[in-house]
């Protein structure tokens, strides 16, 4: 009898520190993605869950579920110690639900994000809405277009490694080109880091638009420019230009050819790509500006 007392007093006092392990309210608010600051991840996830609070009523659809989760995750945490991925100043444009794919269109602040900053805010977005039952991919966009160094157009949560960008394939060697002093074309040697789904053509041209890292040197690109998508497919490489950027080429015949040719000459140092094919809305350009595509479309000989 005192065997079975004392079993019963052991069951019942596991149970009980089993509830006190747990948290309150555990499945209140919704699951939602932060990142944890970079000098305190020490090679660890940076990626961190929160639960957070929605203020929804009971019986909101899905649809106005992930509206609230996205607006939630722009906003910040409300741990203390964890940050927004995504950027000051974006906002929620417009999202769709169709085929259980989130399209999640936000606000132009979205393209300061380049290179790892930008797949960190994408696995965010993708891990916070696919906890939604209703989803089970997302596509993320900036005023409607595409990203052009996002890795991937399409996230899935097996996409996501949570190992603080563990999904290092390789460190390449590039060579991308800017002007110099006097205004001439001159090289500069870059060790690119590609990342699981990236290419690397998509990763030189991130690259290049940002900038170069000697300070003697100048980008031929103008500050703003963007890209919708890089492509490679057997040797043709192809690059979607948005209408907006080639808004923004300068009046000069010269200065437009350095841009293109900085492209190209950049483009060409990847030794796969053997032609150049310039897009936008979908169709082929045969002027960039006023400079014939053709000038760049084959690799130069020698």
């Amino acid at each position: 009898m005192k065997k079975w007392l004392a079993l019963v007093l052991a069951v019942l006092l596991l149970a009980s520190c089993a509830a006190s392990d747990e948290p309150e309210n555990q499945e209140a608010g919704a699951l939602i993605y932060y990142l944890a600051p970079e000098d305190e991840a020490r090679g660890g996830d940076r990626i961190r869950s929160s639960r957070e609070l929605l203020d929804l009523p009971e019986d909101a659809d899905e649809l106005t579920q992930a509206q609230a989760i996205v607006e939630r995750l722009l906003a910040g945490p409300s741990e203390v110690g964890l940050l927004s991925p995504l950027p000051e100043g974006a906002e929620l444009l417009n999202l769709e639900i169709r085929d259980r794919t989130a399209y999640v269109d936000l606000g132009e602040p979205l393209r300061e994000l380049s290179g790892v900053d930008l797949t960190l805010a994408d696995y965010c977005l993708t891990l916070s809405l696919t906890e939604l039952e209703s989803i089970r991919a997302v596509v993320v966009t900036a005023q409607g277009r595409d990203i052009g160094q996002q890795p991937k157009p399409v996230f899935y949560e097996r996409d996501v490694l949570l190992s603080d960008m563990d999904d290092l394939l390789q460190t390449v060697e590039v060579t991308l080109y800017f002007l110099d002093a006097n205004g001439a074309l001159v090289p500069e040697k870059r060790s690119l880091s590609l990342y699981e789904g990236q290419t690397l053509a998509e990763a030189l041209v991130s690259a290049l638009l940002e900038g170069p890292e000697n300070r003697e040197l100048q980008r031929a690109i103008p500050e703003g420019f963007s890209v919708n998508y890089v492509r490679v497919d057997n040797g043709m490489c192809y690059v979607s230009l948005p209408a907006a950027s080639l808004e923004q080429l300068p009046e000069e015949e010269q200065a437009q050819r350095m841009i293109l040719w900085s492209l190209a000459e950049s483009l060409y140092s990847i030794d796969s790509i053997e032609e150049i094919r310039l897009l936008a809305d979908g169709e082929e350009l045969d002027l960039f500006g006023l400079v014939a595509v053709e000038s760049i479309g084959v690799r130069p000989q020698g």
